[in-house]
């Protein structure tokens, strides 16, 4: 070696010795010091190098030992003098640090375990209305990324319904029906009511010539014709008569709801929609359970004010065709509202689908049945009349239905009463998930604060009642947090029963509207304080405050009083 390279050496030994002492621990920093000193008396610059390897490992020890010994003392106490507290070591936490930092991990480890983390987001997403946050934005870039390298249609189709970026969307829309055809459905979906994007006459003649015989495609069609106009008339307070009043008078929208009505099928593409959602989301797990809502659905519905409207122009003129005496067109045209408003109360939509598409049929028909009395047809009457009561009853059973936290699901009326059964249940159940939930939250900020206050400012805490609050804290908000954490995920198993029992659903129709009840009755605790009892929730809160801060001033000073 030359007598460069040997000084460089014996030079780099100097160094790492001496950045080891500047941080030795003060307990045993006299070694350090010895050591230090002790490598000017090697007589190579191999030996000064092994000298200050061994004196880095004695470091190493000391640090690690000090480190150990530093962990078993109480949050707020230090190595050198103890307790920095004003009233010295009396006023310390009774758990030591390496105790206190086992429990807050053991309940980290709990809500960062894969149910944890499922918990976690779905009571958050419940406290934001199950509305999309930004973070569920990241997911569905992942995701979008990894369908286009795999050409996953479904996934692209996915993304697309749940994108906010119009631009985005259609990229991602016409990706995802180039590789997979039967998903042009999403091109109606996603470009309803877009009536200012100028894809959107093709994309509906692609989507007529693609579904020939659906009602469904001429509605999207009508609705973006007409939604500008609609919408500002019910902007400025329009009543219904005046909306009917402009759009009959277009005889553009009229041809398209007239061609809808006459067909044969009626499907909004909700089923379609429900199940894309119930695949991608059954299978990339790691998604919000927001995104399995189906929040977009009614942009899978046609307009429900146009059908409305449509179906009181078609019985208003069977009514003026009656009055002029021509039946067989009145009854030709309420006939034809009736067999539309059932195909469309049949196809196993949303409720509301099913609800207008009732209302419509409902309202035809009892026009026939006056028709049917006057011209003496008793057994046509009769025949009309017991389907006027059975959908009657049908539309009281879904008007029965009621969902104020999440949007409305979807299916055929079922036991309305089991459903009912189930929501309490679940409205039970979520009680204890958002009580533990809140009292995790509560417990882990309480013992950060505490944590960080007897750590980074001692000094700070004068009064000894409020370092004994301090002490008191860091011993007990972390064992609060993991009896809390456990708690919380003890009491979310139920949703997360149902979570599984929607993705292995066969049914995906039963399957969302059950998922659906668990979600609402998750979402009651949050709709009662941020909804629309909002403001009695915090007005209360306020009052119960302000009484407490008052009894507490007057007892204060009674207290005082007598002392004095």
């Amino acid at each position: 070696m030359s007598i460069q390279a040997n000084a460089a050496a014996a030079r780099l030994a100097r160094w790492l010795l001496g950045c080891a002492v500047r941080h030795w621990p003060a307990e045993s920093r006299p070694w350090g010091l010895a050591l230090a000193a002790e490598i000017d008396e090697t007589a190579s610059a191999r030996e000064a190098l092994r000298w200050s390897l061994g004196g880095l490992r004695v470091f190493t020890r000391s640090v690690l030992s000090g480190a150990w010994t530093w962990l078993k003392l109480p949050a707020g106490g230090s190595l050198p003098g103890g307790a920095e507290g004003p009233a010295g070591s009396s006023l310390l936490p009774k758990r030591s640090r390496a105790f206190t930092a086992s429990i807050v991990g053991a309940a980290a480890i709990l809500l960062f375990l894969p149910e944890g983390r499922e918990a976690t987001r779905t009571v958050r997403a419940s406290w934001q209305g199950y509305q999309e946050p930004s973070w569920d934005v990241r997911p569905l870039k992942k995701l979008a990324a990894r369908a286009e390298e795999e050409r996953d249609a479904s996934a692209l189709g996915f993304v697309a319904l749940n994108t906010a970026d119009s631009e985005r969307a259609a990229a991602l829309t016409e990706r995802a029906v180039a590789i997979d055809p039967t998903l042009i459905w999403v091109y109606g979906v996603r470009n309803h009511y877009a009536s200012d994007d100028p894809r959107r006459t093709e994309w509906q003649a692609r989507l007529q010539a693609a579904d020939p015989g659906n009602a469904v495609p001429d509605l999207f069609a009508a609705d973006a014709l007409v939604e500008p106009r609609v919408h500002m008339l019910v902007e400025h307070g329009a009543t219904e008569e005046t909306v009917i009043r402009v759009l009959e008078r277009d005889p553009a929208w009229v041809a398209l709801m007239e061609r809808a009505y006459r067909a044969p099928r009626y499907d909004s593409y909700v089923q379609k929609y429900y199940q894309l959602a119930h695949s991608v989301w059954s299978r990339e797990q790691y998604l919000p359970p927001t995104l399995a809502l189906c929040r977009f659905w009614f942009d899978a519905v046609p307009g429900l004010l146009n059908i409305r409207v449509y179906s009181r122009i078609k019985v208003h003129e069977a009514k003026s065709a009656r009055a002029a005496g021509d039946m067989k067109r009145a009854q030709s045209l309420l006939e034809e509202v009736d067999a539309f408003g059932m195909r469309m109360a049949d196809s196993g939509g949303e409720k509301i689908e099913q609800i207008i598409g009732l209302g419509a049929a409902q309202q035809a028909e009892q026009e026939l049945v006056d028709i049917y009395s006057s011209t003496g047809n008793t057994q046509g009457a009769r025949s009309v009349a017991l389907r006027l009561a059975q959908i009657e009853g049908r539309v009281q059973g879904m008007q029965a239905w009621h969902d104020p936290a999440v949007p409305r699901s979807k299916g055929h009326v079922g036991d309305i009463n089991a459903s009912e059964v189930r929501m309490a249940r679940f409205r039970k159940e979520a009680t204890l998930v958002q009580v533990f939930g809140a009292l995790a939250a509560i417990a882990g900020i309480a013992a950060l604060a505490a944590i960080l206050l007897l750590e980074l400012w001692p000094r700070k805490i004068r009064k000894p009642i409020l370092r004994r609050a301090a002490c008191w804290t860091v011993d007990s908000a972390p064992a609060m947090l993991l009896a809390a954490s456990g708690g919380f995920l003890v009491s979310f198993l139920p949703f997360q029963r149902a979570f599984a029992e929607y993705r292995a659903a066969n049914d995906v129709l039963s399957g969302h509207e059950r998922f659906i009840e668990a979600l609402s009755g998750l979402g009651q605790i949050p709709y009662y304080m941020l909804g629309a009892y909002g403001h009695v929730t915090i007005w209360s809160f306020a009052t119960i405050a302000l009484t407490a801060l008052l009894l507490f001033v007057v007892a204060r000073g009674i207290y005082r009083t007598i002392e004095s």
